[in-house]
This record gives structure tokens, sequence and C-alpha cells, in this order.
């Protein structure tokens, strides 16, 4: 029953674009641009007026000014599509087919999820088999992974979802549903270095992204312009850190030469140092289980939000005004 009430919003998306081709003739080799697929992937409608999410590196997979992105439904029914926007922060991408009254999923609580709970993967197998349903459990919970796409890119995820329900490649950007049929994650990849391990975004994460959509017609995330790790309680002891929760803000270990502390970001502009770190925003309390970036995804740009800091053996107060990241 909830495989049958989601099929119909799940969808298969081609994305065709300009490729550079040889061509061999009997004056030599010339290069032309010729329209060739270029990606692959699911996406699953998520409004009746037609707007699909899916992974960034599936609407991206070709240059979105002059690819052609089209859409076939599980009925068979084809329409091209237009790229909306992508998330800067997570792996997802958005698409608007113009139609009306298209089936649509429901959305669940991805908050609710506990480890051992069933799943299904929904998802165009490989990019040949339309609508394959692979089922799982949740192994883990607010997993971090670096992505890749099939070019290369890589990109640091926090928060995700790890799950044994098979993802193949073309599954990416496909539903991940509990039992209900309700909608949990976002299919985003695998990890090729060993059997049954997949991964998927939260969708209370993605809600973020719709909203924005909904509201801005663009996709809309508050920045506050730091670089930080989530403290542990071993990591804390091992730096010899005054507590064991917190957002640290330190510089990536592997690009030092990076501030810690944005030129010009509401973090800077706030006084906040290198080092400081963040305990509670809006008395909200900074922990792995209720991260800065999940904290800071409930506001928007131009939002004032009050920071309690702990600066060595002080605990100080800052407020700052986030701005939009680009």
């Amino acid at each position: 029953r909830a495989i049958k009430a989601v099929t119909p919003a799940v969808v298969s998306i081609i994305i065709n674009d300009y490729q550079s081709v040889i061509i061999f003739n009997q004056d030599g080799a010339t290069t032309q641009k010729q329209k060739k697929q270029a990606g692959s992937g699911t996406g699953f409608i998520i409004s009746a007026d037609g707007y699909i999410l899916t992974n960034k590196h599936v609407a991206k997979a070709g240059n979105p000014e002059t690819a052609e992105y089209q859409i076939i439904l599980n009925s068979g029914k084809k329409y091209y599509a237009q790229y909306i926007g992508v998330d800067p922060l997570k792996d997802l991408g958005v698409l608007k087919i113009f139609d009306k009254d298209l089936p649509f999923v429901e959305l669940g609580d991805s908050d609710k999820l506990v480890q051992g709970m069933s799943v299904m993967a929904i998802g165009n197998a490989l990019g040949k088999y339309q609508n394959s349903v692979t089922k799982g459990i949740v192994s883990a919970l607010g997993r971090s992974i670096a992505a890749s796409d099939n070019r290369g890119n890589v990109e640091a995820l926090d928060n995700v979802i790890q799950t044994d329900a098979q993802i193949n490649p073309g599954n990416s950007g496909g539903p991940l549903i509990d039992l209900s049929g309700k909608v949990v994650g976002v299919n985003v990849a695998i990890d090729e270095s060993a059997q049954s391990i997949s991964f998927a975004i939260p969708i209370n994460d993605a809600k973020v992204v719709i909203k924005s959509i909904r509201e801005q017609n663009r996709i809309v995330r508050p920045r506050i312009g730091i670089r930080y790790v989530m403290l542990t309680p071993e990591l804390a002891t091992a730096k010899n850190l005054p507590r064991p929760s917190g957002a640290w803000i330190i510089r990536a270990e592997d690009d030092p030469d990076s501030p810690a502390i944005l030129a010009d970001s509401p973090a800077a502009k706030g006084g906040l140092e290198e080092g400081d770190i963040i305990i509670e925003v809006n008395a909200m309390k900074i922990e792995r289980s209720n991260t800065l970036f999940n904290v800071i995804q409930k506001y928007k740009p131009g939002n004032k939000i009050g920071l309690k800091i702990q600066r060595g053996d002080k605990i100080i107060v800052r407020t700052i005004v986030l701005d939009e990241f680009k």
C-alpha cells in the first residue's frame, strides 16, 4: 500500500546538454557541440503544481542555462522541466514541471526515525529500471559522509541517515519512505567500499528548502560565517577544552590557511573569535543531537540571534544578524 501511494509521484530525470564531440572528415578533425545525455537520476513531486525534489548533483549534471531536463512519470507521461535551483549546503536540487493536479508525496517527520525502523528506497535503478524498490532498516542516524558525483566533485554532508536499503546511482534523488508511505529522506549516496551501506538526507532538512521555494521561488539559506566542528567529550578531552559539547570555531585541518571566521560575515561583525565555543543559540543548547547547523536553519537572513559563548574560562553573550549564504 505504501509503495502504491508513492510511486505515481516518483519520476525519472534525464538531463541532456551540449558536449564537445570530435568529428572526422576528409579535411581532418573538427570539434562540434552536440546535445547528449549528461546525466540521469530520480526525483519526486512534492506539490500538485509540479515542484520536484532531487539531488543537487542530479540537477547540476548539465549546465542549468543550456541543459534540457526531461521528466518521465511512472504513468509514462513526459514533461520538460525548468531548473529552479540547488541548495548551497545540502545535496538537494529543485526542478519544476508545469501542470496541475499532479500526484505528489506526503512528507513525514525524519526526527521520529529510530535505529532498526523499516524503510524503503524508490528510484530509477542504474538509470534503467523505473521505480525499483529496495527495503531495509535505519542503520544509524546523524552520520557525516563525503558524497561525490559522476564528475568527481566531492561534498561533505552532515546529519545523514544510514540505511541498508540498496541505493544504486540511478536511485539518487529518490525518496526514502517509511512503511506508511511518508517520505522521511532523500536518497543521496552509497558507500562503494562496503556492501549494503547507503545514505539519505533527512526530509526535515529538505523542508527548509521546500519552504524557501514556496515563499521566495528560490533557495535561501541563512549564514553565520564560521568554520567549526561539533564537540564530543573525546575531542574536548584530546584538545583540553573546557566543555564537552558545543560548536567549536576552528579552521579546517585540511585547509589551515582559510580563516575560522569569514571576513565581513555576521560572526566577524558580531565579535566572534577563533577558539570560541558556541553553547547556546537563543537559549537552545548546541550539542550533537541539536547541531548549530540545524538550529541556524530555523531562522532567516536578517534575523537577530543571541549566542552564548565560552571563551577560555569566561561565558559571554553576543548578538549577530544572519545574512544569506551565497
